[in-house]
C-alpha cells in the first residue's frame, strides 16, 4: 500500500464472489470460499477496507473474522444488512404487508447494527432493494407509513452507529420505495434521526439522471450523514463497472464537490466484474478513485473559481486542462 495506507479506500467483499444474473444462475465466476475471497481482497494494491454483508458474511465468529481480516491488514469500512436476497423479502421487507416477515427484518437490520456495535463499525447500510412496487394500484401510503414507522424503531436502537439509506431508482422492483437522493432526505427528514445517513452509489445516482456533485452537495447542505460506493455506468441500468470507465467528467465533478464538503469517509467499490478480473477491475477502479482526488487537489483554486463563476466555457476549460495533460 505504501503511501496511500492513510486513505480509506475500501472494497465490497462481494465483488469477489459468484457475481450471478437472472441469464447465468449459477454465477460467473466460482464459489470462492471466505478465504480465497478476503486473499483476493487483499491482493487489491489501495485497498484498506472491505465491507461485510450481514447475515451472509458472518457464518464464523466475528472473533475469528476480525483475525482473518488482522492477518491480510484489512478492517471492516461498513456492514451491509441484507434484506433482498431471499425470497421471504419479495413483496418487501419493512414495508411488508405481512407482520411476521416485516418484523422479521427489523429485527434482522437490529442485530446487523448491534454486531457492528461489537466489531466497533460506526456505518452500517441498508438498501431496501425488494420494498417498492412493480404495478399500479398498489398501496403506496400504507407502504410509505411502515417505511416511516421501521425507520423510526431501527433508529432509536443506534447509539454511535449511523444508518445508511441506499436508494436506487429501480431493480429488482420497477420502482423502489427509496430511489433517489431528493426522496431519501425526505425520508429522513420524517424520520426525525440524525443517526440516518445517505449512501450516494454512483451508478444508483446516475440511473436516477441525478447529477453527481449536486446530490453530494444536496446531502451536506442538509447537514446528512454521507457514505460512498463507487462504481461507473451508462445511466440506464446499475451497471456497476470500472470506475472510469464511462463518466469521467461527471466523477471529476463528483470528486470536486467531495473536497469542497470536506469528505472524509470511505471510498467503497460496488462493481460487478462479471466477464473481468476482480482483482484488476478494483486496482484500477481504486487508481481512479486516487487520481481523481490528486487532480482536483491539484486544481482545487480553478475549479472552484470556475464553479463560482458559473461560466460553462470557464468550467470547460478548467475541467478539461485539469484532466487532459495536453489540452491547450
Amino acid at each position: 500500500m505504501g503511501e496511500h495506507m492513510d486513505e480509506k479506500y475500501g472494497v465490497g467483499l462481494w465483488i469477489f464472489g459468484r457475481l450471478l444474473d437472472r441469464f447465468v444462475a449459477e454465477g460467473y465466476k466460482p464459489d470462492r470460499s471466505l478465504d480465497e475471497k478476503l486473499d483476493m481482497a487483499s491482493r487489491v494494491s489501495l485497498a484498506r477496507g472491505v465491507e461485510l454483508a450481514y447475515p451472509g458474511d458472518f457464518q464464523i465468529a466475528p472473533e475469528e473474522l476480525l483475525k482473518k481480516l488482522s492477518s491480510r491488514n484489512l478492517e471492516i469500512s461498513a456492514l451491509d444488512i441484507d434484506l433482498f436476497s431471499k425470497p421471504k423479502w419479495q413483496k418487501g421487507s419493512i414495508t411488508s404487508k405481512d407482520e411476521s416477515v416485516r418484523r422479521n427484518a427489523i429485527s434482522l437490520v437490529e442485530e446487523g447494527i448491534e454486531l457492528a456495535r461489537k466489531l466497533n463499525v460506526r456505518s452500517v447500510i441498508l438498501w431496501l432493494g425488494q420494498d417498492g412496487h412493480d404495478y399500479l394500484f398498489s398501496d403506496h401510503r400504507g407502504r410509505w407509513r411502515l417505511l416511516i414507522e421501521g425507520l423510526r424503531e431501527i433508529s432509536s436502537h443506534l447509539e454511535k452507529e449511523i444508518l445508511y439509506l441506499e436508494y436506487k431508482h429501480k431493480e429488482p422492483r420497477t420502482h423502489a420505495i427509496v430511489s433517489n437522493v431528493g426522496k431519501t432526505l425526505h425520508i429522513i427528514d420524517r424520520v426525525g434521526s440524525d443517526k440516518l445517513g445517505v449512501t450516494i452509489d454512483t451508478g444508483h445516482a446516475l440511473m436516477a439522471d441525478e447529477n453527481l456533485a449536486e446530490s453530494v452537495y444536496l446531502v451536506s447542505e442538509s447537514d446528512t450523514p454521507l457514505i460512498l460506493h463507487l462504481n461507473d455506468a451508462y445511466g440506464y441500468w446499475d451497471d456497476d463497472m470500472i470506475l472510469g470507465s464511462i463518466n469521467i467528467l461527471k466523477l471529476l465533478e463528483f470528486f470536486h464537490a467531495l473536497d469542497e464538503i470536506n469528505y472524509d469517509g470511505w471510498y467503497d467499490l460496488d462493481i460487478f466484474p462479471y466477464r473481468e478480473d476482480p482483482v484488476k477491475a478494483c486496482d484500477q477502479s481504486l487508481r481512479m478513485v486516487h487520481y481523481l482526488k490528486r487532480v482536483v487537489k491539484e486544481n482545487k483554486d480553478a475549479l472552484r473559481e470556475a464553479v463560482e463563476s458559473d461560466d460553462p466555457h470557464k468550467s470547460l476549460e478548467a475541467a478539461w486542462k485539469a484532466i487532459l495533460k495536453d489540452f491547450r
